[in-house]
């Protein structure tokens, strides 16, 4: 087997970006030396690399890694936008997509929903020759062709109506100007004259916020030219932002910062409160009777009474005490004539009571009833005097 050469700095295959010997096929041997082939031994500083404009006389082509263009589904609002990054992606790699088929093919590889997709399916049949091969024209051709057929039917006036609708809102300013000049490009509005900067401010401000376009107008020195004014409306409204989040970066750190003094803020007023709701049961109603001392014989009367024990009155037990006060509250004022007695009520209250309280019950009745009429006949004597 014969040594590899040391001189390989002829070899075409040779990477421009890698400084050391391409390796040889690995020996059959089962040991190798630094003087046999599967060593990587640095080339001659001498030795000259190919310049990257020449990559494309390489065998091995790779394209370089940017973003592709997005598909393209036939709006013709968009058709400017895909063109122009088919037309960067087809430059930068220009080693790799060096005819004009290429060129076609790889734009065509992008058209593969909506109109786009039947547009490519019938320009695909009417470039075809009677063999079934497509045969390509030329690029500017195929581009001219595409503009065409995807051209807005009032570019201008489409793009002023967009102007016209277009509002800030919560996007950036940056943001907002930038799609602004897109739009005044497309409606071929110009910026020489005097005049052309007064009617482009006049239409940037409709767009921008109010109040970003109170604060331009405010300053020391108002710009005259379109390109001022959105350079100062944009300075503006990126301090504000960058104003906002450091006041709540800096809210956010005192609130992290003092857990302690809120965790013991929370103790004591969990403690107060347990205070407070301990001084409530505490106290005690100075108008309520104290059942616990009542005699056994005066709640044994109570009991078959049907009356109340805290303030002695039918109708009522003790644990409806308050429901009837506040009854008889609201009571007053409205009527003073005295409640109607169910005749079954007081009947069988009546029952309920012993024969010697029964008696003495209808003793007083029966004494009030002479005093009433006492009473009637001392009235009726003193109207005849």
């Amino acid at each position: 087997m014969t040594e590899a050469t040391t001189d390989d700095t002829t070899n075409p295959n040779r990477s421009p970006f890698f400084n050391w010997r391409d390796p040889e096929p690995f020996p059959e041997t089962d040991t190798e030396t630094e003087n046999e082939s599967g060593y990587l031994t640095p080339v001659d500083d001498e030795t000259e690399q190919l310049p990257i404009h020449e990559m494309s006389n390489n065998s091995n082509k790779k394209e370089y890694g940017i973003k592709k263009p997005d598909d393209f589904d036939g709006n013709r609002k968009e058709i400017q936008s895909f063109l122009l990054n088919c037309k960067v992606y087809l430059q930068t790699n220009r080693h790799v997509y060096d005819t004009d088929e290429a060129k076609i093919a790889f734009i065509l590889t992008f058209m593969n929903e909506k109109e786009a997709k039947r547009w490519k399916e019938n320009y695909l049949l009417n470039i075809m020759d009677a063999a079934g091969d497509i045969v390509f024209p030329t690029l500017a051709v195929f581009m001219k062709k595409l503009e065409t057929d995807f051209k807005t039917a009032n570019k201008e006036r489409d793009a002023a109506h967009q102007i016209a609708i277009l509002r800030q809102g919560k996007k950036t300013a940056e943001e907002t100007i930038t799609e602004f000049r897109l739009l005044t490009n497309q409606a071929g509005y110009a910026n020489t004259t005097t005049s052309d900067h007064m009617h482009l401010i006049g239409k940037l401000q409709t767009v921008l916020n109010t109040n970003l376009v109170r604060r331009v107008l405010l300053l020391d020195n108002v710009p005259t030219t379109i390109d001022t004014w959105a350079e100062k409306a944009i300075q503006i409204d990126s301090n504000y932002r960058q104003t906002l989040e450091t006041i709540e970066r800096l809210n956010e750190e005192k609130k992290t910062s003092k857990p302690s003094s809120s965790s013991s803020s929370k103790s004591n007023s969990n403690t107060t409160s347990n205070n407070s709701w301990r001084k409530k049961q505490d106290k005690k109603d100075p108008n309520a009777m104290d059942i616990d001392t009542m005699s056994a014989g005066k709640r044994a009367y109570l009991m078959k009474k049907g009356a109340c024990f805290i303030c002695e009155e039918t109708g009522h037990r003790a644990s409806e005490h308050d429901d009837h006060v506040k009854e008889q509250q609201k009571g007053k004022g409205k009527d003073k004539t005295p409640p109607k007695r169910d005749l079954r009520a007081i009947h069988a209250l009546f029952k309920g009571l012993t024969t010697e309280e029964q008696q003495e019950l209808l003793a007083m009745t029966t004494g009030e009833a002479k005093k009433d009429d006492e009473e009637r006949k001392d009235d009726s004597e003193d109207e005849g005097f």
